[in-house]
């Protein structure tokens, strides 16, 4: 049986404007993945006539990067957890390597975030290894997001919320690391507590930004390393959504 797991829009320039090009679809049969490219759109994927796509097989070591010595392997049946699963849509088979790469770099920013925990910055429990490969993280779950929350909140408590934000973020700058995609949907609330998720793009202060660093609108446009003040940026923008009038 044919699953569509993920697809994705792709936009290009033409004659001063930006038009649709073509949607990538990710499928999943068994455990095997495929990449497709289709021109029209696809409002309803459930009338996708799939025997007709030219499909291309996504190996699975292209996303699921060896596991090594040194990252924790998540104990079994945990609870109230979430496994973070690649994106796929951007594999490219010029560049195979690039999502394993990915994961296994957030892997390893996840293990410093263990050793050094803190309570506004998300709880990793380990990775999930199968056939001696990285098939995802394993982090707490958090059911509420920053938005849902907003809207039901005080000046004073979207004020806390705020400051409990920056304390997180600094306590990423003194470990040397730079988020660098803070923005609204990467911060969870557990309760009345902000958690910063999502460490794909995160850097060690000084390195160059990798593909995956940042979203537009939240983010310093062309920047090229991870800097603080890539994320004191970010910081901005959402202070200044979280304390607009609106919301009194």
């Amino acid at each position: 049986m044919w699953t569509i797991t993920e697809q994705s829009e792709a936009f290009i320039e033409k004659d001063g404007d930006v038009v649709y090009d073509h949607t990538k679809i990710i499928l999943r049969q068994g455990e095997n993945y495929f990449s497709a490219t289709v021109k029209e759109r696809v409002p309803k994927p459930e009338d996708l006539d799939i025997t007709s796509l030219d499909m291309a097989h996504i190996p699975s070591e292209d996303f699921c990067p060896e596991f090594k010595h040194g990252i924790t392997i998540a104990p079994d049946n945990l609870s109230n957890t979430y496994i973070k699963r690649p994106s796929l849509v951007a594999w490219d088979p010029s560049h195979p390597k690039t999502i394993g790469d990915l994961v296994r770099h957030e892997a390893e920013i996840c293990e410093i975030l263990k050793e050094h925990p803190h309570p506004n910055i998300t709880k990793y429990l380990g990775c999930v290894v199968k056939d001696g490969r990285i098939t995802g993280l394993c982090l707490v779950k958090y059911t509420s997001t920053l938005s849902e929350i907003l809207a039901k909140s005080s000046a004073f408590e979207r004020a806390m919320y705020c400051k409990d934000i920056e304390r997180g973020v600094c306590h990423l700058h003194q470990l040397g690391l730079v988020h660098n995609d803070l923005n609204p949907t990467n911060i969870m609330m557990d309760g009345n507590i902000p958690i910063i998720i999502d460490f794909d793009s995160c850097r060690r202060t000084g390195e160059k930004l990798a593909s995956k660093a940042g979203t537009f609108g939240w983010e310093i446009e062309g920047a090229e390393f991870a800097t603080p003040e890539n994320d004191l940026y970010s910081l901005a923008k959402i202070r200044e959504l979280m304390l607009q009038p609106r919301y009194y």
